[in-house]
């Protein structure tokens, strides 16, 4: 992280190792394919299965393979094809989009569901959605070339969520919000483990105001990642600790027939990557990959030079070996690193709209480091039960600060270096080290699905933050304390601001549950205990869920449970007394409609509603102390119509509905929850054209989100000193930001130059430059409150393949 050069030299120097061991310019014209087919619940291999191998969209010519073949490798020409999946007692599978690349092999794995009964011919579109039938109608599956196609991903895998029911992303930050929730609120899972900060330039511990959008940037590109499996909710007991979604990444696997070699270089930055046999074990896959990005390069070259210069480094590699027929060893680790720093030029180049009016004056550097180490033991006990372990360790450490610049103070033309300036008015340092031991335990009985497992983790704990001296702040709430009532602004000082939380975090969490099938329903009872020492809190969570199958084409479904939002680590450590904060609770139920107009044409209806206690909130701004006082609601309706893709493109069209209120205490009135947005609707596809160029994009329209009420003060400070004007928010989320509305549009392009494949894509964020915002900068200079201009983000790069 300290020396770009040096970690992108290393890393090239690998790859070049790894390719000089397995490379081989085999001379071959054509490429083959293996295929994998397992069982969607035990998660072992299917004997007896056969395949049909077809040109997909008769983008080429119909292959010689018989219409069923048991074989499972064939060797095919270069192309795109589709893979049907056989087997008497299994739900056929198709695979539409498989790519052959000449001299590769390319491995396909496919889960097959049981049939339920010996007339059901439902064909399932590669879509692992469906493999759990008693969770929430609304979940879904990204599979690894529909999170790379998706518009408006910006290389970024929560980006690529965009368009699924209920779930709704602005493009502006790596983030997402579900059903009113915050983008804090959901739970996300890399591997099974608890990766918590999956996303660069987050807030840092001593910032005085939350990013809204949660992070700027994720750790992943999304061609790292195999498969993502979105919950809205309904998730069963052995998930807890989020109550917003639930969000499954799964790392791909390194390929164990072939090595494949990429480079991806864009207007942020470059990575490197390597997929294939590890060339040390011979039942061992490797995956590599390392990118670096300097942000502030690309800000400039769009006119953002403002902003500042955030650097980031992301190195993964993920190892998958098989020890014997019933064991299997996964080793992950990853490595984040991340620079900021906001100079005094980007506070210059802050008055573009009008020269001399600066709408931002802080200076801020910060420093990160970021790695997790996972190991996964699978122990396949007996034909009907399997063991899964994970072990893992994650480490966190993160020194900031913030001061502020004045170029108001001087004239217009004065040289940066003599600026009046305020360094370091405020810093902090955050550490986090994390061991924790994940075990779940499947058995399959004569009711149905067995599950339990056990979760421990501990977590030490260096918060410091130190206010340098007292600091005027001229945004405020009305009931934040002043000492004179009558003085519209608000000081911070060193005995209300200063705070260290040195301590460890032990938490522990059982739960079981049991599936039972019946003729045409099945269901799930499920009960989840977690401990939390800080809060010194045992929470006690049932889960239910419900499925019944009324046709072949039609599917009921029924969630309810209650479901815990653990505080952030940094707001227990803001104020000495926000150390026993207790667990937000969600108790939340919904009935899900799904009916099938054909295998790839799907609707989707959910109702929901949701009940919240235990509501973290901001008591006083001046002291940073927060209490569990609040309550909230939300309820609603998620509605999709859902085209898989097949023949050459797939579309959706998703329509939410919520209502979203929260009190901040039971004396006091209910106000629109920050996230909320009464109405969103998207409409957006993926068009293969041809074999070499690939269309998409995905239009949104929404609600704006809520805005407080608030007036305007002049010459706070009175004669004699600085202009200032003031900000007092009156009204919590009385008003509300304009409309949002967005299209995103990608196009990919790909061309062979045996052995090398050049991908060249460009994709562009908010196309027509609409203002989106989703928050207000109030300047204290002028008195304005800024509403954020809308940019159009493009992103052009180019992917090598070889």
């Amino acid at each position: 992280m300290r020396n770009y050069p040096f970690t992108l030299l290393f890393c090239f120097i690998f790859m070049l190792i790894l390719s000089s061991a397995a490379y081989a310019d085999s001379g071959e014209s054509s490429g083959s394919i293996h295929i994998d087919v397992i069982d969607a619940k035990t998660q072992r291999q299917i004997a007896g299965a056969s395949f049909s191998v077809s040109a997909a969209d008769s983008l080429l010519p119909q292959n010689a393979q018989p219409p069923h073949s048991s074989a499972h490798s064939m060797t095919l020409p270069p192309g795109l094809y589709q893979v049907q999946v056989f087997h008497p007692q299994y739900q056929t599978v198709i695979a539409p989009s498989v790519r052959i690349v000449k001299g590769k092999t390319t491995s396909l794995s496919l889960s097959m569901i049981a049939a339920r009964s010996d007339t059901e011919t439902l064909v399932v579109y590669g879509d692992q959605s469906r493999l759990d039938s008693l969770t929430s109608a609304g979940a879904r599956y990204f599979d690894r070339e529909s999170l790379r196609s998706n518009a408006g991903s910006g290389s970024d895998i929560l980006r690529a969520l965009d368009g699924l029911p209920g779930l709704f992303s602005s493009g502006e930050f790596a983030s997402y919000t579900v059903r009113g929730n915050g983008p804090r609120d959901n739970l996300i899972l890399v591997d099974g483990f608890p990766f918590a900060n999956i996303v660069h330039f987050d807030d840092s511990f001593g910032e005085l105001e939350d990013i809204e959008g949660g992070g700027r940037y994720s750790v992943f590109a999304p061609n790292l990642i195999n498969g993502a499996t979105f919950q809205p909710g309904g998730w069963s007991a052995a998930y807890g600790g989020r109550a917003g979604s639930l969000l499954l990444l799964d790392v791909a696997k390194g390929n164990s027939q072939t090595a494949s070699y990429s480079a991806r270089l864009d207007l942020a930055g470059i990575e490197l990557g390597y997929d294939g046999p590890s060339n040390i074990h011979a039942d061992t896959s490797l995956l590599f990959s390392a990118r670096t990005q300097d942000f502030g390069r690309f800000f400039e070259t769009i006119g953002l030079d403002d902003i500042g210069s955030p650097k980031n480094t992301d190195i993964i590699v993920k190892t998958s070996s098989r020890l014997d027929q019933n064991n299997d060893l996964e080793l992950l680790f990853i490595y984040a690193p991340e620079k900021f720093l906001r100079d005094i030029d980007n506070v210059l180049a802050s008055d573009e709209d009008e020269p001399g009016n600066y709408t931002d004056i802080e200076l801020e550097k910060s420093e990160t480091e970021n790695y997790l180490l996972g190991a996964t033991w699978t122990a396949h006990t007996d034909s009907n039960a399997r063991w899964t372990h994970r072990l893992y360790y994650r480490y966190f450490e993160q020194t900031a600060s913030s001061g502020e610049a004045y170029p108001d103070l001087v004239p217009i033309d004065t040289p940066a270096q003599q600026i009046p300036v305020r360094d370091n008015i405020i810093s902090s340092s955050r550490q986090e080290q994390e061991i924790g031991l994940r075990s779940d335990f499947t058995q399959w009985n004569r009711f149905g699905e067995f599950n339990a497992g056990l979760r421990i983790a501990q977590t030490r704990l260096k918060f410091d933050i130190n206010l340098a001296a007292d600091w005027q702040q001229f945004e405020y709430d009305s009931d934040d304390f002043r000492a004179d009532a009558n003085q519209h602004f608000i000081v911070l000082t060193p005995n209300d601001v200063n705070n260290r939380l040195h301590d460890s975090n032990n938490l522990y969490s059982v739960y079981t549950d049991q599936t039972f099938d019946l003729a045409n329903w099945q269901l799930r009872t499920g009960i989840r205990l977690d401990h939390d020492s800080l809060a010194d809190e045992n929470i006690l969570s049932p889960r239910f869920s419900a499925s019944r199958r009324a046709t072949d084409n039609t599917k009921l479904v029924l969630t309810a449970g209650r479901y815990n939002n653990a505080p952030r680590f940094n707001d227990r450590a803001a104020a000495a007394e926000n150390r026993r904060l207790k667990h937000e609770l969600t108790d939340q139920i919904s009935l899900g409609l799904s009916y099938l107009f054909r295998p790839d044409l799907e609707l989707l209806v959910e109702p929901y509603y949701q009940h919240q206690t235990k509501l973290i909130v901001e008591a006083d701004r001046t002291n940073r102390s927060r209490e569990n006082s609040g309550t909230g609601r939300s309820w609603g309706v998620d509605t999709a119509l859902i085209k898989r893709f097949s023949h050459g493109w797939s579309a959706s069209a998703n329509y939410s509905y919520n209502q979203a209120k929260v009190q901040d205490a039971a004396d006091l009135p209910y106000y629109a929850a920050d996230f909320h947005r009464p109405h969103s609707f998207s409409l957006g596809g993926v068009w293969e054209i041809n074999e070499r160029w690939k269309l998409s994009s995905r239009w949104k329209w929404a609600s704006g989100t809520p805005a407080d009420g608030y007036v305007i003060y002049a010459n706070v400070l009175g004669e004699g000193h600085p202009l200032r004007f003031a900000k007092e928010n009156i009204s919590n989320n009385s008003g509300r930001y304009q409309n949002f509305h967005s299209l995103n549009v990608r196009l990919d392009y790909r061309r062979t130059f045996n052995p090398l494949s050049v991908i060249v894509f460009l994709d562009v964020i908010n196309l027509y430059g609409a203002d989106n915002p989703l928050s207000s900068e109030f300047n204290p200079r002028s008195g304005e409150n800024n509403i954020e201009e809308g940019q159009v983000l493009p992103i052009l790069g180019v992917r090598l393949e070889w």
